[in-house]
């Protein structure tokens, strides 16, 4: 099965993390750098998910303007198990792209 990970909630967390670490309160020079270079990688990691393009699908739309409207395919599938086949096809193919 598919996990999927929302990108705003992960930013928010990354940055929550970052605005939490006061170095001023860091007294020993060691952990200070220790934490600065943890900043560092943070920021890295927010850089690089903030190049990740997210696509929004609506499955429930595309499911009406391809099934529920056409007419043939309308009268193959009822509603539920048509919802049922294409949401398991759209999660197979996100395990294709992975290359699970």
């Amino acid at each position: 099965m598919a996990h999927l990970i929302d990108k705003d909630a992960l930013v928010a967390e990354i940055e929550r993390k970052i605005n939490g670490i006061n170095l001023d309160t860091i007294e020993d020079w060691r952990y200070r750098l220790q934490w600065e270079h943890d900043i560092e990688v943070m920021k890295n990691i927010l850089s690089l998910i903030n190049t990740l393009e997210v696509k929004e699908i609506d499955l429930e739309k595309e499911y009406k303007e391809y099934v529920e409207e056409d007419p043939v395919y309308n009268k193959l599938v009822n509603n539920i198990v048509g919802k049922a086949i294409a949401k398991h096809f759209f999660e197979l193919g996100i395990k294709a792209q992975k290359g699970e």
